[in-house]
């Protein structure tokens, strides 16, 4: 038995898709602590990992900023967290002496504490992946998709004449070497991915984006779904066999009233039955009176949904959609920020859903699009298909097979070196 650390953050979409694999070293025998927000102990000790929390709250939210101000505000961020971070927790780290420690890939302090202590080190993608290589193959993606900084001026005026995400981050890198005294031409690689040797995705290479940019480092282990507890005051004998489109926005960005009453409009003549999760932001009276069809409360269980959902509108959280893969269940990706753009274009480009751009899109345009998803079977195929992947990938078992082979590998050439 070895021993082993994980560093997460405290978000729900970012915990979820670690509890598989926790539970898979846990009964290898591998002796895991985990920290992360006092608001997971449940959850996290329910895998056989001990729980620890950090002394004090992390503050990880999301935006949906974007661009090179973005950027350089939240590797700050990070860089301020980790700094913090390492001070504090060094010597606590030293004296539970891990064999490895894996982190998530905000992280940032994950990677300096395995440095300092000389452990292998492993990240964790539990978001849809981007990494500098993929500006090598698209540089327009990039900007536009990953950075959102396709209204940047200095883009807008240099686009498709020079390399302007090399210039920027060039620009960035400056920065933060004269703030930190970290040196690293790839902020994103180096600070955003906190990139190791090893490199876990939490996806297929079938579902990938630009998947050639990933080179052997990257180990893509697909997806399984962790059972959890679900709110159970659903009135599922409401359902009544027309088909059931299920719209949720995750647990951040559910403050969307506007979003929740063109919903309402879409499909108030439909003949499909709509369960809508608006969180705890929006009190249901502000939504007017609901159409015959329509059942809103403010949390719902998602899982339960899903394998009785037709389609699901969702925001392109990770989680999210990956949990409607697994129950081959084709999507509208409406986007609010982040890595949920990479999501929703993923989401496209397999074929399993339709992303919704913008934000002036109309009711009429929403209705056509869930529509469409339920009713031309080439997204219900794709969805299938990619459920296979994300299966046939491994899942927890892969994922702590390549943790235990590289730590083993690792401290072996420490060895003999």
């Amino acid at each position: 038995m070895t021993r082993g650390i994980y560093f997460g953050i405290d978000l729900h979409g970012h915990v979820n898709p670690t509890l598989g694999l926790m539970r898979e070293l846990t009964d290898r025998g591998e002796q895991i602590r985990y920290y992360t927000g006092e608001q997971f102990r449940e959850r996290v000790e329910a895998t056989g990992a001990e729980f620890a929390a950090y002394r004090t709250p992390l503050g990880f939210g999301t935006t949906d900023g974007g661009g090179i101000e973005t950027l350089l505000v939240t590797a700050e961020f990070i860089l301020e967290r980790s700094l913090a971070i390492v001070d504090s927790m060094l010597e606590e780290v030293r004296d539970f002496a891990p064999d490895y420690i894996v982190h998530d890939t905000f992280c940032y302090w994950g990677k300096e504490l395995a440095a300092r202590l000389h452990v292998p080190a492993i990240s964790l993608f539990n978001y849809f992946a981007y990494i500098d290589e993929m500006a090598d193959v698209d540089p327009e993606f990039f900007m536009e998709y990953v950075l959102r900084a396709g209204n940047d001026p200095l883009y807008t005026k240099y686009k498709g004449k020079t390399d302007v995400y090399r210039r920027l981050e060039a620009k960035v890198s400056q920065i933060i070497a004269m703030k930190y005294g970290i040196r690293t031409p790839q902020i994103i690689n180096d600070i955003f991915c906190s990139k190791e040797k090893l490199n876990l995705v939490s996806t297929s290479r079938e579902f990938q984006v630009y998947d050639e940019s990933f080179d052997d480092s990257y180990v893509h282990t697909g997806f399984a779904i962790e059972p959890r507890a679900e709110p159970d005051d659903f009135p599922f004998d409401w359902l009544d066999g027309r088909p059931l489109v299920y719209i949720a926005l995750g647990t951040i960005f559910n403050d969307a009233e506007a979003f929740y009453a063109k919903c309402l409009e879409a499909f108030k003549s439909s003949d499909v039955q709509i369960a809508m999760s608006i969180g705890h932001h929006v009190s249901p009276e502000r939504l007017g009176p609901l159409p015959e069809n329509v059942i809103v409360r403010p949390s719902m269980p998602q899982l339960a949904l899903l394998r009785r959902a037709t389609a699901f509108v969702t925001h392109g959280g990770v989680n999210s959609i990956h949990e409607s893969l697994c129950n081959e269940v084709p999507t509208v990706v409406v986007p609010k920020s982040f890595d949920q753009f990479i999501g929703a274009i993923s989401v496209e480009q397999s074929g399993t859903g339709i992303y919704l751009r913008g934000e002036e899109w109309l009711p009429s345009e929403l209705a056509e699009a869930v529509r469409r998803v339920m009713t031309e079977p080439s997204f219900r195929e794709a969805s299938r298909y990619i459920h296979q992947t994300l299966e046939a990938a491994g899942g927890p078992s892969r994922g702590a097979d390549a943790i235990l082979a590289f730590a083993a590998a690792e401290r072996g050439e420490a060895l003999t070196s």
